[in-house]
């Protein structure tokens, strides 16, 4: 019987083939999935959503005499109401504390945490313009700005009941670490299906409810850019604590629950090492 003869050219070929080959298979985009550009778009109109409808049951709290407990059930009901409709699409984050979190945590890519930002941004910010124009034109409304400040988040003089920039640091850093932990929970392999809207929804309402009187209650980046720029110069000059804060305290429960939560939970990506002798 009679070998096969030995072709370096011909093996070498076939080699380069493979490797090509399996890096294509790895390193390939699943496009079974909604693109990066519906993606966006769910968490521009699901921040949207929740800010039109948490701060403004906010702004008009003295229409009717409701109380906070109103701002609180408007921001529960934006989170599962566009969590219901966005979550299959983007995650539903509605929030750059929670896509640093989940980032942190080991369930989402870093290369879209920009992109899912930014679209949270413009939700917040067309949410903020389009309820400036509602109060613009009313008759009874003498300075918008001034309106829209009371759904603006501050400290110090700016806190509404005059809580100091620590205390606003401090309460900012743990309701938005465990608005993280909470997502982080509702949303694993292991967590009971269906529940996570509701779970996180409940979440934001009783987090908000609890830091109103400290800072107005923000626990989103978004949210309080949104408001800050429709309202007087100060709500912008205070804005840099309603950003760290709450990314602070989403690092925290990420990265607590990247070291000890389930493995399975993990986003990971398979390399293959092709060796040639």
């Amino acid at each position: 019987m009679t070998q096969p003869e030995f072709d370096p050219e011909s093996d070498a070929t076939d080699v380069d083939e493979f490797t090509e080959e399996m890096a294509e298979a790895v390193w390939g985009e699943d496009v079974s999935g909604p693109s990066l550009v519906a993606r966006m778009l769910a968490e521009a109109v699901g921040t949207f959503i929740l800010v039109l409808m948490g701060v403004g049951s906010a702004l008009f709290l003295s229409v009717g005499n409701n109380g906070t407990l109103t701002a609180a059930f408007g921001f529960a009901m934006g989170v599962v109401i566009a969590a219901v409709i966005f979550a299959g699409i983007s995650g539903a984050h509605l929030n750059p504390a929670v896509t640093v979190g989940v980032w942190l945590s080991g369930r989402f890519p870093g290369r879209d945490v920009a992109p899912y930002i930014l679209a949270q941004l413009i939700g917040a910010t067309v949410a903020g313009a389009l309820l400036f124009g509602l109060v613009s034109g009313h008759p009874s409304v003498d300075d918008a700005r001034n309106f829209m400040s009371s759904g603006a988040n501050g400290y110090g003089d700016n806190s509404p009941a005059g809580f100091n920039m620590l205390s606003g640091l401090i309460i900012e850093i743990v309701i938005a670490a465990l608005l993280v932990a909470v997502v982080l929970s509702v949303t694993s392999h292991r967590a009971v299906p269906g529940i996570a809207p509701f779970a996180i929804g409940l979440t934001v309402g009783f987090l908000v409810l609890l830091a109103i009187p400290f800072t107005n209650g923000a626990l989103n980046p978004a949210r309080a850019t949104g408001i800050a720029i429709f309202s007087e110069t100060w709500a912008l000059k205070e804005l840099w604590l309603f950003w760290v804060a709450p990314i602070l305290g989403a690092a925290i429960s990420g990265l607590l629950f990247r070291a000890f939560g389930p493995e399975e939970d993990l986003v990971t990506v398979e390399v293959i090492e092709t060796i040639e002798d």
